[in-house]
């Protein structure tokens, strides 16, 4: 028997007070607060007042009888928790059936047996907590289940019935049918899962293996992610039993997907971070075939954008990484990867087929991200230095990798490469004296002949024939291979000894026109000078030297600046141009769209090609933007009656978009990779307009 706590309050309810204080000194001798009324409606006030946990009433009372009162106490509390005894003569049998109808716990006959009215009133506040504790433990259990979002099933193997002891409708907050059978609630499964859930109820039928799948529900127009969990009953009467539960995780896999979506990026930028970066080198390590590609990796760094940080604010400074880091992403093409792996740091993962293709986007995306970021009212331009490291020449490890593409970086940066010239730094993993070295077979590169001219051809649209070629120096040095220009054309910048090759790029790429041209073959060629050539007072000089000593025709020789350089020293430039063009040659200006000319000094110049970045050419097929500048230098070009050559052309698709915007030449990889002299030759006696093919039987 449980153990009464004193002082537990009761309500007697009877009209005849000597009973009511006979019952009271009986009671309160046994430790109970005892409180009384007279007559039902006396009995409802108290009960509302002191809410007694048991009550002794009388059924025949005035004002209010017993049995209206209790059911007035059921009506009030909405639950059985409160011990309701009623007192009724002993030969009224009907009024005992009344007594229980209205809601009675118990009752007593009169004349009462004090003895008996002790025990009774015992067991009935026993029954009475043991009542409220399992009412309690119902409560918990449903709030449980409801936070869980979980629902309770049987199914029966025998009649593929399901039992449900749950509506669905609290765990996903929709009116639902509940599912009478299996087949019923396969129907609710997303068609890719079916087959798969089937299959797991088919094991726990045959073996009583346990069930434990993730599916998805369809029904209100909405995909629900459950977890069904189910077991064969032991009993030999439930053996034919599965007793689960279906728990909706749709709402704590879609956090689980986010914290792990943070864990593996940036807050601010929403890239990759580092540690998602080092799976994509990893991913593109394993898929790296040695013989036919090459996995570039780059480190790039804002140039001093600490100083942007303090001139805009925090606030500012943050909204300029979003942008950089969206023109970044903008800029990538899937597979390859972008990531911000520092406060002012980001790396880029690209594929290529060669190393110099690789370069070639490099520096194509370096310069776009140059190009000024609109900030409300203020334009902001950002600098930035990279270096690469190159798989498999420099390793095959991910972690190493992405250090020695921060340590070409650091070195670029140290060595302030201007970036026109040179934006990167490729990762050389020789030591000091190798490097070295390296630097003194450059020394000798020349005087052993080691360096040889490879000729781009350009294509013009009208005609679809090759009309020019573009000359580039390349070194083949016998224990180095062929060394790419990005690595050592800056170099011999730095070393001083860009005068002299460049002097032997141009007598060479003049011999090879005279050459063509005593052979029948006008072509145009395009020499590329140094900044150290153009601001060279010789240079005209020595220009006309080198056409009486090859006999080369001048009309036949276009002089390449880039435009940073004519802007260096825009008057200086111009006088230097008219000169050059008053000896016959013919003058273009190279990486059109990606300097900071001003129109007044373009307009100024006396030129005879603009030759459009290929950074403006990557992406015309995709973005407005790009078109939109490719028309407006095409016009510009039309109207000042100068000839328009888009570089890095590569697809056919790109080809079409730039003749419909009328540009009159294109150079790349669709046309010809660079290629010696002799191989020019052949391509001439051969060449088809790409596509052309596709139009004939």
């Amino acid at each position: 028997m449980s153990k009464i706590v004193n002082g537990e309050t009761l309500l007697i309810v009877d009209d005849d007070r000597s009973t009511r204080g006979l019952v009271r000194g009986v009671l309160s001798r046994q430790g109970y607060t005892v409180i009384e009324a007279a007559d039902g409606s006396e009995a409802v006030a108290q009960f509302q007042r002191q809410h007694p946990v048991l009550i002794l009433m009388d059924v025949m009372m005035p004002v209010m009888d017993g049995f209206t009162a209790c059911a007035a106490i059921r009506e009030l509390e909405n639950t059985d928790s409160t011990a309701i005894i009623m007192l009724t003569a002993d030969d009224d049998l009907g009024a005992i059936d009344r007594a229980f109808d209205v809601g009675a716990t118990d009752f007593i006959l009169k004349p009462i047996n004090w003895s008996l009215l002790t025990q009774r009133i015992r067991y009935a506040l026993r029954a009475c907590h043991l009542n409220r504790a399992l009412r309690q433990s119902h409560i918990r259990e449903t709030s449980a289940r409801r936070l869980s979002k979980l629902v309770f099933w049987e199914w029966n193997l025998t009649t593929d019935t399901l039992c449900w002891l749950d509506q669905l409708e609290h765990v996903f907050h929709v009116s639902l049918p509940l599912p009478q059978t299996m087949i019923d609630f396969l129907g609710l499964v997303h068609a890719d899962d079916r087959a798969r859930v089937t299959r797991s109820l088919d094991f726990i039928r045959q073996d009583g293996t346990v069930l434990d799948v993730e599916v998805r529900l369809q029904f209100d127009s909405k995909e629900h992610l459950v977890r069904l969990l189910g077991e064969r009953g032991t009993e030999l009467r439930e053996h034919n039993y599965i007793f689960g539960v279906l728990q909706d995780v749709t709402d704590l896999r879609r956090t689980e997907a986010l914290v792990d979506y943070l864990a593996l990026h940036d807050e601010l930028t929403d890239l990759p971070n580092r540690r998602l970066f080092m799976r994509h080198i990893n991913t593109a390590l394993q898929q790296l075939n040695p013989d036919a590609s090459v996995l570039v990796i780059a480190w790039i760094d804002l140039t001093r954008f600490h100083r942007h940080n303090e001139a805009l604010g925090d606030e500012l400074g943050n909204l300029l990484l979003r942008h950089f880091a969206g023109r970044l992403c903008h800029l990538v093409v899937a597979p390859d990867a972008v990531a911000r792996v520092g406060g002012d740091e980001f790396a880029l993962l690209v594929r290529a087929h060669e190393h110099q293709e690789a370069i070639n986007r490099l520096e194509s995306l370096l310069i776009r991200l140059r190009q000024p970021y609109q900030l409300g009212t203020r334009e902001v331009i950002l600098g930035c230095s990279a270096g690469l490291a190159i798989a498999p020449d420099n390793g095959t490890d991910a972690q190493q990798l992405l250090a020695q593409a921060q340590q070409a970086q650091r070195f670029a940066r140290s060595q302030a490469l201007p970036m026109a010239q040179a934006t990167h730094h490729l990762y050389e993993h020789d030591s000091t004296h190798e490097a070295l070295e390296f630097e003194r077979q450059l020394h000798r590169a020349l005087e052993r002949d080691e360096f040889f001219l490879v000729y781009q051809p350009q294509m013009a649209l009208r005609s679809g024939k090759i009309i020019g070629v573009e000359a580039l120096l390349r070194w083949k040095h016998p224990q180095f291979g062929t060394v790419s220009p990005i690595k050592f054309i800056p170099l011999l910048e730095d070393l001083g000894l860009i005068g002299a090759v460049g002097d032997w790029v141009l007598q060479t790429a003049m011999q090879q026109s005279a050459a063509w041209a005593a052979a029948g073959l006008q072509l145009r060629v395009g020499i590329n000078l140094s900044p150290r050539q153009f601001i060279d007072d010789s240079l005209l000089q020595r220009l006309t030297e080198l056409l009486t000593m090859t006999r080369a025709n001048v009309s036949n020789i276009e002089l390449e600046i880039t435009e940073s350089l004519a802007m260096h020293n825009p008057d200086q430039a111009i006088a230097l141009l008219h000169a050059l063009r008053e000896q016959g040659f013919k003058i273009a200006i190279d990486d059109f769209g990606i300097g900071h000319s001003s129109l007044e000094y373009l307009l100024r110049f006396p030129i005879d090609t603009i030759k459009i970045d290929r950074a403006f050419v990557t992406h015309i097929t995709r973005t407005v933007q790009d078109r939109a500048i490719v028309r407006s230098v095409t016009v510009l070009g039309q109207t000042l009656g100068l000839s328009v050559i888009a570089e890095g052309v590569e697809t056919l698709r790109q080809c079409d978009f730039l003749e419909a915007l009328e540009v009159n030449e294109i150079q790349g990889y669709l046309i010809g990779k660079p290629m010696a002299p002799e191989a020019i030759e052949h391509l001439l006696q051969d060449f088809t307009r790409p596509g052309m093919e596709r139009d004939q039987p």
